[in-house]
């Protein structure tokens, strides 16, 4: 990359390690993707997402997800959240969610994208998301000591320790 315009980026865009996708239903959308694009998954799992939101409040709710086995980068799967005022409410027919990417520093990018003009949507333990009301786009920053969560997900751990419920 030109190393003017690599000053310019957020973050290198090799840090980008997943798309977040929001399906109505996570098992049948991870046997759908799998038969469609020929991808093996992670075993899903649930937990909850312990998110803060920018007043203070917070938005715990019970988060479904299923990252892609192969990556990056990664295909993230959450299952929509009926609460209405859950940051994984919408699109409720499901739809590209966020961009996530690693930063060394993630506070620090949070703060430049919000001087930026990016609002923050929410916070939690080393994680931001923000939205560009100019693109509607929405970043996951992701502090770098995050990837021991990767690698919890990818090996099976998450699911062991926190598996699907059945849903009515």
């Amino acid at each position: 990359m030109d190393p003017k315009l690599e000053t310019l980026a957020a973050s290198a865009f090799d840090n980008v390690y997943h798309v977040g996708h929001l399906v109505p239903d996570l098992p049948p959308a991870m046997q759908a993707l799998a038969d469609a694009m020929q991808v093996t998954w992670a075993p899903p799992f649930e937990m909850r997402s312990g998110f803060t939101r920018p007043d203070g409040s917070t938005d715990d709710q019970t988060v479904r997800i299923a990252f892609t086995a192969s990556g990056p980068p990664y295909l993230e799967l959450i299952e929509v959240v009926a609460a209405a005022d859950s940051i994984f409410a919408e699109p409720r027919l499901g739809g590209m969610h966020h961009v996530g990417y690693y930063a060394q520093r993630w506070r620090d990018d949070v703060a430049r994208l919000q001087d930026d003009g990016w609002e923050l949507e929410r916070t939690g333990a080393g994680v931001a998301f923000l939205r560009d009301p100019r693109s509607g786009l929405r970043l996951e920053v992701v502090s770098f000591k995050g990837r021991d969560f990767l690698t919890q997900i990818l090996s099976g751990e998450m699911a062991a320790r926190y598996p699907l419920t059945e849903r009515p």
